[in-house]
C-alpha cells in the first residue's frame, strides 16, 4: 500500500492481492484514525458479500471468486472493544457490464485500488443493538 496524506485525511493505493478490510484496518491502527469515512474505485476479486435481513438478525453471504471492476466503495471506521472496525460496501460490475453489490465482509485487490480517507478528530465506537441485532454506530460519549 501507499499513502500521501491530504489536510482532511489520505489518499491511498491498495496493491494487488492485499486485503481491502484488513488492509484498512491496520491502517486505521498504523495511523491512530479516530473515526473516518472512505469511497474508492478499482477492481477485486475473491469479494464475500453480504445482504442483512433484519428479521432474522442474520446475513445471507455469497463470495464472488472472478475479478470485477470496483465501480463504488463506501463506508466507514469507527471503534468497538479497542478494535478498528471497517465498515465496507461495494457495488462492483461484471464482464457482462452488469452491477451486483452490497455489505463487504471481505475482498482482494484485483488490479488496484484508489481510495480517499476523510478523517474526524473524534473517537466513534460501537455498540451493540439487541432489536437490530448489529453493532451500530454510538455517538454517545464521542471523544
Amino acid at each position: 500500500m501507499e499513502f500521501h496524506k491530504t489536510p482532511s485525511g489520505y489518499f491511498l493505493k491498495l496493491l494487488i492481492n492485499q486485503k481491502l478490510n484488513q488492509t484498512l484496518s491496520q491502517f486505521m491502527l498504523d495511523q491512530k484514525i479516530p473515526s473516518a469515512f472512505f469511497s474508492g474505485l478499482g477492481a477485486l476479486k475473491n469479494c464475500e458479500l453480504g445482504f442483512y435481513h433484519l428479521h432474522k438478525k442474520e446475513y445471507d453471504r455469497k463470495t464472488f471468486s472472478d475479478e470485477a471492476e470496483l465501480l463504488n466503495l463506501t463506508g466507514n471506521m469507527s471503534w468497538f472493544e479497542g478494535k478498528p472496525i471497517v465498515h465496507s460496501h461495494v457495488t462492483l460490475g461484471n464482464e457482462a457490464f452488469q452491477a451486483y453489490g452490497g455489505h463487504l465482509f471481505e475482498a482482494e485487490v484485483a488490479v488496484t485500488v484508489e481510495i480517499e480517507i476523510t478523517v474526524f478528530k473524534d473517537e466513534v465506537q460501537r455498540k451493540f443493538q439487541p432489536d437490530i441485532g448489529l453493532n451500530l454506530l454510538s455517538f454517545c460519549g464521542a471523544k
